[in-house]
């Protein structure tokens, strides 16, 4: 019989084939109801965290590019735990640590955060936010062949994903260059120069002012 299967063969199959497929959509619509509650839990857990944040007895000084308000949501993870978990020194200076990082990650380079415990349950951060600092330029040492523009829409990739569009000056957040300047290489070798270095990241901060560079190493780039 050359010109087709066995019908039982058949049969088998193409009820083989209905039982999988029943099975992986079963499987989906039970992992849905699960990924919803679990998105639910989530959005339950910040907004109870976010309460006691707000709620909490700290006290914020020095702050003026942000109100305490949206200092202390960016803080509602530190916060919730030190409520829950009492008040140390370590857990206040976990707090100074990761105001400092919201600032820096708004080009505040030269920010400084302190605390000081005022009590068994209350604290207080002091801010000593700085000049906000701007990318004034880029420079990709090594390159010949592609445009410096469009490297710099890489370089800066990371910081436009949090700044509008509109934003004419970035904030100068060198995190998020070192992190441009893996894509920066990444995009190298998709274009075949896979002798590319790393894209070691030389950065330039004046000690008065509020404009900064950066170099990225892109030698090898130029298909030597």
């Amino acid at each position: 019989m050359n010109g087709g299967g066995h019908p039982l063969r058949l049969v088998a199959t193409t009820a083989l084939l209905c039982l999988t497929t029943a099975t992986v959509f079963g499987q989906a619509a039970v992992q849905l109801p699960q990924q919803e509650q679990k998105e639910k839990q989530a959005k339950a857990k910040a907004k109870q965290q976010e309460k006691i944040a707000q709620q909490a007895d700290l006290e914020i000084r020095g702050n003026k590019a942000f109100n305490e308000k949206e200092l202390r949501s960016q803080l509602k993870e530190q916060i919730t735990f030190i409520e829950e978990n009492g008040l140390t020194s370590a857990r206040a200076d976990d707090a100074a640590f990761f105001l400092e990082l919201f600032y820096r990650k708004h080009g505040y380079a030269k920010v400084g955060v302190s605390y000081t415990i005022e009590g068994a349950t209350r604290f207080r951060l002091t801010i000593d936010e700085g000049p906000q600092v701007h990318l004034a330029k880029i420079i990709f040492d090594g390159n010949r062949h592609v445009p410096s523009e469009k490297l710099f829409e890489y370089a800066v990739g990371p910081t436009r994903e949090r700044e509008s569009k509109a934003t004419a000056a970035l904030p100068f957040v060198p995190s998020d260059i070192e992190e441009g300047a893996s894509l920066v290489q990444r995009f190298y070798i998709s274009e075949g120069f896979a002798e590319c270095r790393d894209g070691d990241v030389d950065l330039t901060v004046p000690a008065r002012g509020t404009c900064a560079a950066a170099a990225i190493d892109a030698t090898g780039a130029d298909g030597v």
